[in-house]
């Protein structure tokens, strides 16, 4: 995100010269400075960047799998939302550690509730059930621990942290 930000800061700086002013005097952080006074910025290069491609296309076709059940589940009436979607997968060797590497943010990649894995010898097969949990009132995910906090009844456990206890959600990948 930083690296986005300093680009972003500098490409919109001939046009938007207030907005991109105020983006830099953040980045700069106190320094006399001036985002006019830098050239575009270039991205520094990603060690592995060719297999991380590969990597994140090959989860983009798996994804690409589970929307169209999800779709047919929506379709069919089963869930109302992705959200409202427990995800199985059982999938080869291959995919499974793919899959398995994103531990519980697979569930991100996906925005479904929850998305569990199980290795098998054959291609992608996706199994979407509609969750049998409550829905958060403020991330809208269907969790088990919601109203497990006895003050916050409608919030589940993840939000509860973020919103009342102030700590960051630790996400690794998605």
């Amino acid at each position: 995100l930083h690296h986005i930000l300093q680009m972003l800061a500098r490409l919109i700086a001939p046009v938007m010269s207030f907005t991109a002013e105020e983006i830099w005097s953040v980045l700069s952080a106190g320094k006399d400075d001036s985002v006019l006074l830098h050239s575009f910025y270039v991205l520094p290069s990603v060690s592995r960047a060719e297999q991380l491609t590969m990597r994140w296309s090959k989860l983009r076709e798996i994804r690409a799998v589970v929307s169209k059940h999800l779709e047919a589940s929506r379709t069919a009436g089963s869930i109302g939302s992705s959200l409202q979607a427990e995800v199985l997968l059982s999938a080869s060797a291959d995919d499974f550690a793919l899959l398995k590497s994103l531990g519980d943010d697979l569930r991100f990649a996906f925005i479904t509730s929850q998305a569990k894995i199980v290795e098998s010898a054959s291609d992608i097969e996706v199994k979407v059930t509609a969750s049998a949990h409550q829905k958060c009132e403020r991330c809208w995910h269907y969790r088990v621990d919601v109203g497990s906090h006895p003050d916050h009844a409608t919030l589940c456990n993840r939000c509860v942290d973020v919103v009342v206890n102030h700590q960051d959600e630790d996400r690794k990948y998605a």
